[in-house]
């Protein structure tokens, strides 16, 4: 089934995990096609010259991962969305705008593979690492990006096997950040329960608050999640999130 329409998402010694955890029914071509998206991602983790090429390539497997997932949808994909994940590999500009920059003799780096997602009941941070150059002296620092969401067209019985189900529906209500580097000793969901409660020491700074959206998976298993989304405001330019879950920051699993 072709998708109807994509619509996000968008985690330290590490702690090492299998990737051999598909469901088990997955059949063994779409087990091949599940390989090549993480491989592919992995591979443009860091790259921002091919975003539109990687896009191109990635489309048809998700496609295909997409069409599985809609007819096999796991009863339990709420709690399995509830967990800590690391990005591989986004196409999302707003967040390259909000997090990349110069002004004033400043400039503002993201660090691509330094992203992830603690997913909480009602709400979800977006934790960061970035570096701050004033001059050519960088100063390493963390972000802290909360939205609030609701789940809108649950998944049930009556809908099996529908589309654009169990769909977050958020918006952005703190961005907070902290000088230093992501806490190898501190565990993503700790890190994200103490953001929540002002814990951290974190500031206040502006962000992308108020800007609200769609959300859901096109694909999630134990260790891999593919979203996709779109602003409210800008519903035709939808966005692919690939994550694979860990629970601490550190080197992606291999």
């Amino acid at each position: 089934m072709k998708r109807l329409i994509r619509v996000l998402v968008l985690m330290g010694c590490s702690v090492p995990m299998a990737w051999s955890a598909p469901p088990a029914n997955l059949p063994p071509e779409l087990l091949a096609v599940r390989q090549q998206v993480i491989d592919v991602a992995k591979a443009n983790t860091l790259r921002v010259d091919n975003i539109a090429a990687v896009r191109i390539q990635l489309d048809p497997w998700l496609d295909q991962l997409e069409s599985w997932f809609i007819q096999n949808r796991p009863a339990n994909e709420i709690a399995l969305t509830q967990q800590p994940w690391k990005s591989l590999w986004y196409d999302d500009p707003t967040i390259d705008e909000f997090s990349n920059g110069s002004f004033g003799g400043f400039q503002l780096r993201l660090d691509r593979d330094k992203v992830y997602q603690v997913v909480e009941d009602g709400y979800y941070f977006n934790i960061s690492e970035s570096q701050l150059f004033v001059g050519k002296i960088p100063f390493t620092f963390r972000t802290y990006l909360k939205g609030a969401y609701g789940i809108v067209n649950p998944a049930g019985p009556s809908n099996a096997g529908q589309p654009f189900l169990n769909v977050v529906n958020l918006e952005f209500v703190y961005n907070g950040i902290k000088f230093g580097p992501l806490p190898d000793g501190l565990d993503l969901r700790r890190q994200a329960r103490a953001a929540n409660l002002r814990l951290l020491g974190v500031q206040r700074v502006p962000g992308p608050i108020g800007i609200t959206g769609k959300l859901w998976n096109l694909y999630i298993d134990e260790e891999l999640r593919i979203s996709a989304g779109f602003e409210d405001d800008k519903p035709n330019e939808l966005d692919i999130y690939i994550l694979v879950r860990t629970p601490r920051t550190g080197p992606t699993p291999r």
